[in-house]
Parts: structure tokens; C-alpha cells; sequence
């Protein structure tokens, strides 16, 4: 740690300037690209689909990184030549900010999964678990979850430190075991799901496909642009 802040320290006035604005380019584009995901939404009632839900729900959080953390946090700790330049109430409130933020986009991904899966795996259930009511009780809670997520890390008497090749704070990796387990339940779970939900959904799909491609049927129809839904949300 101690080397990696000699380092940032150590930069020339070129290298400050070129990280900073690079940095800063693409800080900007993300808040604009999720801002104009967020608007375009917001405008056409024709997007605001349960799917799509979940899409503003990754833009917000997405959104969210650019505006509380990168651009008020990291833009200054980049162009500071003295490491973090802030107190530590506030490198333990971004490091709070940042678990939250990544554990709610990494569980949207997840609800993303489960939708598409029910979708076109599950069809006859879909209506069932999913109408526009469930869908914003499932995003709530995921993001309360998500919330509560960094809490037993400051119980169990943590704190954030500043980590100079991030140039943002975060939580140590002293325990490896507390860490492990962190990482299986908020990141290893989830992405287990997104794997298994997309799997299930293409093996449908490939098992299927005679039947999708034939003309003149609205039923298929729907699922064929179901199906290019999924793949967008897959990538």
C-alpha cells in the first residue's frame, strides 16, 4: 500500500493530466450514456416494459458510480499530488457507496437473468411472478439488500482505507476469510445465477428454433423478439 501511494505521489505533471482527463472523459460518458438511457425511458411509455425496469434500475445505479464517486471523489484524488484529499468520514462513506452501488448492479444483472429465464424457459409462470408491481417490490428490496450489504464489515469493526492504485477507498483485505465469504454470497451467487439462467435460456432457445422461425404465427413472433431481448440484456 505504502508503495502504491509513492507512486501515485510520484507522477509527472503529464501523467496527472493525461489520467485525470481520461478519466474524466469517461466518467462523463457514462453519466450521460445511463442519463440518456434513464430520459429515454422516462419519455416513451412504450420502453417502460418489465424488462426495462430492470434496465433503469442498472442505469440508476450505474449513473449513481459516475455522479457520488467518480466525478466528486476520484477526479480530485487524481489531480492531488498528497494521495486522498478528503477526511476519513468521507473515504468511509464512498467505500460505503461503492460495495452498495456494485452489489446493486451485480443483483440487477441477476434479476435481469431470472426475468429472461421465466420468460422464455418458463413462460406459462412469467405473468405470474412478473407483473410491473412484483417487478418494483423485487428491485426495492434488491437494492435495500444491496444497502446492507457493507454494514456487518463496519460491525465487525473495519473501516475503509484508501487504496492508491484505485485512488478510492475500500475495504482491506487483511481477513481473507470474512473477504471469501463477501465475495461468494454478494458476487459468486449472483453470477451463478446469470450463468445458469442464460444457459437454460439459449438451450431453449437452440431446442426451439424450427419452431420460432416459422412465419405467420404472432405467437412465435413474440417469442423471437423476446429472444433478441434476452441476447441484448446477455451482453
Amino acid at each position: 500500500m505504502e508503495d502504491m501511494l509513492i507512486e501515485l505521489k510520484s507522477r509527472s505533471k503529464e501523467q496527472v493530466i493525461l489520467e485525470s482527463v481520461s478519466f474524466l472523459f469517461l466518467s462523463l460518458l457514462m453519466l450521460f450514456g445511463n442519463f440518456v438511457t434513464l430520459l429515454v425511458m422516462l419519455l416513451n411509455r412504450r420502453l417502460r416494459t418489465i424488462p426495462n425496469m430492470f434496465v433503469a434500475s442498472l442505469a440508476v445505479s450505474d449513473f449513481s458510480i459516475g455522479a457520488l464517486i467518480s466525478v466528486p471523489l476520484c477526479i480530485p484524488t487524481l489531480v492531488s499530488v498528497l494521495g486522498w484529499p478528503f477526511n476519513d468520514s468521507t473515504c468511509q462513506l464512498q467505500g460505503y457507496i461503492v460495495i452498495t452501488l456494485a452489489v446493486a448492479s451485480v443483483h440487477t444483472l441477476a434479476l435481469m437473468a431470472v426475468n429472461r429465464y421465466f420468460r422464455i424457459v418458463k413462460p406459462s409462470k412469467y405473468r405470474r411472478y412478473f407483473t410491473k408491481k412484483k417487478t418494483t417490490i423485487m428491485i426495492l428490496l434488491s437494492w435495500f439488500y444491496s444497502m446492507c450489504c457493507p454494514l456487518p464489515y463496519f460491525v465487525g469493526g473495519h473501516k475503509m482505507i484508501f487504496h492508491a492504485s484505485k485512488f478510492f477507498c475500500y475495504p482491506t483485505i487483511d481477513n481473507s476469510a470474512f473477504v471469501g465469504f463477501w465475495l461468494l454470497l454478494y458476487l459468486g451467487i449472483p453470477s451463478t445465477i446469470i450463468l445458469y439462467c442464460y444457459l437454460r435460456v439459449f438451450q431453449t432457445v437452440r431446442s426451439h428454433s424450427n419452431n420460432f422461425q416459422r412465419p405467420g404465427n404472432p405467437v412465435i413472433t413474440a417469442n423471437v423478439e423476446e429472444i433478441k431481448v434476452a441476447r441484448t440484456l446477455f451482453v
